[in-house]
């Protein structure tokens, strides 16, 4: 059975208000010998407050939800193991909820982590939810008068904190990198046209082709969604127009390019240089290791912990969206025109 109050008051001989006064931090006016007697008692019966009785004296659980869109996608796990680490050293339990990518089980769970009482809630929108379905999510948390945080995703006119990267700047880091070595025929594997972080990406990109003097080439862009499979698909439609170098918008679709490639009998970067975009965990252990943009997606994840707590707690940021900047990690997959390979 749990030790209770009442099981250390029992012990110590003391009365059920003293031991609780000492347990709760309040016993002001409790001599020092008496506060040993009961905090000796409760750690030889394994005392451990009972943190629903807690929860609904003070009105606060001390738990945080987390709403992403697939727990098995490599930066996922990474910005998970971020907000974890922070909500553990804010002494807060964290609740996971997979969406896989669908904006119904988004509404669902935010439903869900509600009914069960947690403080507020860091939201990465499915990649199914366009702006529409991301206001409507973010409508349906303002209804609920829930705390929350929108992590990784970006939405116009949402008023709401946000934690996000300057992807424009993302995707010109890659594209005038590849313009630098000297290619002019470089594709592009989008991510879904519908969300913006996507088209930012492609917007640094075409920057970077501007200010190379490279004419913008329409047949060289491939709308993916961010999976490997679709970096398969994009080589395939690809080949009849000719490229010697593709920026992948995530590194997931990176992988899928390069593998499709040497079915071609291409070889990266010989042939075809790769850039891609998030630097996940196996993005530097791939045979060609990868060149590519990488995310802070660890900070990322501690940052929406601080700014969830510091919402729970009233206080007001003057600041609404926080915005990272990444980093191009230039590696093996990318050479210059002529060049040889640096493997």
């Amino acid at each position: 059975m749990r030790a209770t109050i009442k099981d250390i008051a029992a012990d110590t001989g003391l009365s059920v208000t003293t031991v609780s006064l000492v347990l709760n931090g309040k016993a002001y006016k409790i001599p020092d010998d008496t506060k040993k007697r009961i905090m000796e008692a409760a750690k030889r019966l394994n005392y451990r407050p009972n943190q629903l009785a807690v929860s609904l004296v003070k009105k606060r659980s001390k738990t945080i939800g987390l709403i992403i869109p697939d727990i098995g996608n490599v930066f996922y796990a990474h910005m998970v193991k971020g907000i974890e680490e922070c909500c553990r050293e804010s002494g807060r339990t964290l609740i996971l909820c997979n969406t896989n990518d669908r904006h119904e089980r988004d509404m669902e769970y935010i439903h869900l982590l509600a009914d069960q009482g947690v403080d507020g809630i860091i939201y990465v929108m499915s990649r199914e939810s366009d702006e529409t379905a991301g206001k409507q999510s973010v409508e349906l948390l303002g209804q609920l008068q829930m705390p929350f945080v929108l992590l990784d995703r970006f939405l116009t006119d949402a008023d709401c904190g946000e934690i996000i990267l300057d992807h424009e700047l993302g995707g010109y880091l890659a594209g005038r990198h590849l313009a630098e070595l000297g290619h002019k025929r470089i594709a592009c594997v989008t991510g879904p046209a519908r969300l913006a972080d996507s088209g930012r990406r492609l917007k640094g990109y075409v920057r970077a082709l501007e200010e190379f003097q490279i004419p913008f080439d329409e047949t060289l862009i491939y709308e993916g969604d961010y999976t490997m499979e679709c970096g398969t698909r994009a080589v395939d439609a690809l080949m009849p127009h000719g490229f010697t170098a593709v920026f992948a918008c995530n590194d997931l679709s990176a992988f899928g390019v390069c593998r499709q490639l040497s079915k071609y009998n291409l070889k990266v970067p010989e042939d075809v240089s790769v850039v891609g975009y998030d630097d996940v965990l196996y993005a530097e252990m791939m045979a060609v290791p990868l060149t590519t943009v990488r995310q802070p997606v660890y900070e990322m994840g501690v940052e929406s912990v601080k700014r969830l707590i510091s919402q729970i707690k009233g206080k007001k940021s003057e600041n609404k969206i926080t915005v990272f900047e990444p980093k191009l990690m230039i590696r093996s997959s990318t050479v210059g025109m002529g060049q040889e390979c640096r493997i």
